[in-house]
Parts: structure tokens; sequence; C-alpha cells
């Protein structure tokens, strides 16, 4: 999985940073989390028409990614 560099640290969790996710919801698969919009979109339309782009905050280390906010 691809996590950009330099993404900000959420303030609310340590050990978590915030950025777009390309996610699959069934089954779960977290592509990867950047730092733009654009680039997540690009990643999401190259891997298949089932994954979305999300803004939210990843563990890293780990496949979690937690969004409140839906992106289509």
């Amino acid at each position: 999985m691809f996590v950009a560099n330099g993404l900000k640290n959420d303030p609310d969790n340590d050990g978590w940073v915030l950025g777009w996710g390309v996610v699959r919801s069934a089954p779960w698969h977290l592509a990867g989390v950047y730092a733009t919009k654009e680039v997540a979109e690009m990643k999401a339309s190259e891997i298949g028409s089932n994954y979305e782009v999300r803004y939210g905050s990843h563990r890293l280390g780990s496949d979690d990614f937690v969004s409140g906010i839906r992106f289509e």
C-alpha cells in the first residue's frame, strides 16, 4: 500500500495521518493514502471503478482508514 510522504499528523489520534484514501468497501482494501484529491482520483480510476476516494485519517503501519466524508 502506498502512503504519501509529508501527510499531516491527525491532531486527534497519535500515530495517524490525514489524507485522501483510495478504498474499496467490499471486500475492504485500502490501496493508498495521498496528499491531494487529484492524485487519489487518478489512482482510483487506474485500479477500478469499485474504488472510492475519501478524505480521512490513516493509522500508519496498518490498513486502517476512517472517514466521515465521502467524495465522488
